[in-house]
């Protein structure tokens, strides 16, 4: 163990001589006073001005993260707003397409409507068909027409426990009666689908007059579909003067393409027999 050795004896004295230095002279003590202040003033700025930094920053830091918190429920607020408006839109189209239907079932009473929806296309770009979500369960049987607001669609050619296949007016295996809904003609024909798309009405007598823009609708011939259901316009006429019957192409009214929301007629107006 080492022993600590004792400070020398005069290293007391002159401690002691300090000591009383400072407390007899002022002025000296004034001075190592001073001049200890002039040491210490500078480190003691650097620290409060360090504090005060590191303050400012972690106020800083602190308020990036309220706005980061502000900014998400911001964020939030506007995705549900926009949510909401389009259920808003969704719903006003339904309402609109309803409100129409009505009208058209004022003008033609077809019986009872069935709203479907579509929920698939034939996989086939042959085929032009749809399915619904509404099948047999629901009293929907092969034959029934199916329309919109705007017009005929097609008729159900297949109906499953839940679902029923629609083939569509423009497929080329699909064909109809129709009538020209004209001042100067009551022409009928038959409307059949093309391969290039829309519909070809045929064996229209070559004396009846007809012209572009002219209406089509169902007609009681045949009696696969009610009458009086919108088809679509002329578009063009196709005649020869050595044909007995001349041909028009028509542009359905509906848009085969955008179908979404459907009515399935379901009665016996749909040429079924009970």
């Amino acid at each position: 163990m080492v022993q600590r050795r004792p400070l020398p004896w005069w290293t007391t004295g002159v401690v002691l001589v300090l000591a009383m230095a400072l407390v007899l002279l002022p002025e000296p003590a004034r001075h190592v006073e001073a001049l200890g202040s002039h040491l210490i003033a500078p480190i003691q700025t650097g620290f409060s001005e360090l504090a005060d930094g590191i303050g400012a920053f972690w106020s800083t830091v602190q308020h990036i993260g309220q706005l980061a918190r502000e900014n998400r429920e911001y964020r939030e607020e506007v995705d549900r707003l926009q949510a909401e408006i389009v259920r808003m839109n969704e719903l006003e189209l339904e309402n609109r397409d309803l409100r129409s239907l009505l009208g058209l079932k004022q003008r033609s009473a077809p019986g009872a409507l069935v709203p479907v929806r579509v929920i698939g296309r034939d996989p086939s770009p042959y085929v032009q068909a749809i399915t619904i979500d509404r099948g047999a369960n629901d009293g929907l049987q092969v034959g029934m027409t199916v329309i919109t607001w705007r017009g005929l669609v097609g008729r159900l050619v297949r109906s499953e426990p839940t679902t029923a296949k629609v083939l569509l007016i423009t497929d080329v295996n699909s064909s109809i009666a129709g009538r020209i809904q004209s001042p100067d003609s009551r022409a009928t024909g038959v409307l059949r689908g093309r391969t290039e798309g829309g519909l070809l009405m045929q064996h229209i007598p070559q004396d009846e007059p007809i012209d572009t823009g002219e209406l089509v609708i169902t007609s009681d011939l045949g009696a696969l579909v009610p009458e009086g259901l919108v088809v679509g316009r002329i578009i063009q006429v196709r005649r020869k003067d050595v044909d007995v019957f001349q041909e028009a192409i028509v542009e359905p009214a509906v848009e085969i393409s955008k179908l979404e929301r459907l009515f399935v007629i379901s009665d016996r107006q749909n040429g079924r027999s009970d």
